[in-house]
């Protein structure tokens, strides 16, 4: 996917202009004007915040990842972001809420180049089953945007490589398993081992596993200056997982937001 296809998400987040929930925890004024660009996107309301003077929509609670999974299902919004609250607690919120197994992908623009990435959860992706999934759903998530996908399934080594040890054997084994079963499923999808370098213009890219993925995450966005729209979890409802680590929530927000509108759309 090129640029072209976050743009045209940027413009129907700014039509749709949906109402999101963002978990918002232990506030500072700052983290609050970062919000202010968000609302080009969305119609905000800031789930845990407290204390503090703030142009949004606010409802506080102790427990914001639990309260933003209920306002999820009851519909009181259209589409939920994690913002900073802890990871963790909000993955375990929204499998309770919804009774579902969490399983996100990130999107990533990087030079002009989009795609999804995962696992990117340190606790995701740790077998042959749950990296297959990822790739099928994530598949399916780019067919209701209108892109036809290919997949890279990466793994530990070249396929030269194949016994130096019992670890990087039982890693290309899984890569290649992963990407013939994919193929199966009717995706387009190849194993390239660790040639990440080889996964230019791929719209879905499969780690080994999700602390590899996690790192490719946090190298591509914190090093090298990728921008971040958040990790869709691959569910009915809209929900952004987004990073810590970045200021401001613009990204997901959009993200969400554009969802929000394609599927009003739909419906």
């Amino acid at each position: 996917m090129d640029a072209q296809f976050t743009k045209a998400l940027q413009e129907k987040a700014r039509k749709s202009h949906a109402r999101i929930g963002i978990g918002i925890w232990k506030a500072d004024e700052q983290l609050i004007s970062s919000l202010q660009s968000a609302a080009e996107y969305a119609e905000l309301v800031l789930v845990g915040v407290s204390g503090c003077d703030c142009p949004f929509e606010c409802v506080p609670t102790d427990e914001p990842w639990k309260e933003l999974a209920r306002l999820l299902a009851k519909g009181s919004i259209d589409g939920a972001v994690r913002g900073n609250l802890p990871a963790g607690r909000s993955m375990r919120a929204l499998a309770d809420q919804f009774g579902i197994r969490v399983k996100r992908l990130a999107l990533l623009e990087l030079d002009g180049w989009a795609f999804l990435l995962g696992p990117v959860g340190i606790d995701e992706g740790e077998t042959i089953s749950d990296r297959l999934s990822l790739a099928v759903e994530g598949a399916k998530f780019l067919q209701r945007l209108g892109v036809a996908s290919r997949a890279a399934v990466l793994s530990g080594g070249r396929m030269e490589d194949l016994g130096r040890c019992e670890r990087v054997d039982c890693s290309l084994a899984e890569g290649e398993l992963i990407a013939a079963r994919a193929r199966e499923a009717g995706l387009e999808a190849k194993h390239k081992g660790i040639l990440i370098e080889s996964c230019r213009g791929d719209d879905i890219i499969i780690a080994p596993e999700g602390v590899s993925g996690n790192l490719i995450f946090r190298t591509l966005l914190l090093l090298c200056g990728a921008q971040s729209y958040g990790a869709p979890v691959m569910m009915d409802k809209i929900f952004i997982d987004s990073s810590r680590s970045r200021a401001g929530f613009d990204g997901p927000v959009m993200l969400a937001s554009s969802l929000a509108g394609m599927r009003e759309k739909k419906d």
